[in-house]
């Protein structure tokens, strides 16, 4: 039976995905963190463009997978955008916001030199192993800060991935 797919590079962002669908860690022989229901995968690949691949490749090796989603924060270069504000960065959805979004490995000091709304840390990696595996794939970012401020708290990363399921579960 295929599976929805929940990519996430944190437990911190993971967790309150796993409480709203009751998912269940599964045991694998790789380091990878899965986690399931009947309906949804949910892998916490790590940070590092190198660790997401390798998470991803596994899991379209090893899953049938209908349809991926890549959930997380962004910092955003744009104050007058709220926080927790939920971003489609990969096509346009009705209902939800788009915008552009930039991949870094390393944290970006300011935003002067940036020419997208928002920046984060594996969308383009993700997009990229998805397009060689699968066509129904959406990436999701959640304004979490604005460059000017101190990374967010882990309970602020979980009140804006909380806030932002019945925003977007209406797309698995």
């Amino acid at each position: 039976m295929s599976k929805i797919l929940i990519h996430t590079t944190s437990i911190i962002e993971a967790n309150p995905i796993i409480d709203f669908f009751n998912l269940k860690e599964l045991e694998n022989p790789q380091q990878i963190k899965i986690y399931s229901n009947d309906d949804i995968l949910l892998i916490i690949s790590g940070v590092s463009r190198d660790l997401i691949v390798q998470s991803l490749d596994y899991v379209f090796k090893n899953y049938s997978v209908s349809k991926a989603f890549d959930l997380s924060i962004a910092s955003c270069s744009d104050g007058s955008i709220a926080l927790g504000t939920l971003f489609c960065t990969n096509r346009f959805i009705g209902g939800l916001n788009f915008a552009n979004v930039t991949t870094v490995e390393k944290p970006l000091e300011t935003d002067e030199e940036l020419e997208t709304l928002l920046v984060d840390k594996q969308a383009q990696f993700f997009s990229q192993i998805c397009k060689e595996n699968i066509k129904d794939f959406y990436v999701l970012k959640i304004v979490a800060d604005y460059f000017d401020e101190v990374e967010p708290t882990n309970e602020k990363i979980f009140e804006l991935i909380n806030n932002s399921i019945l925003k977007w579960k209406s797309l698995i």
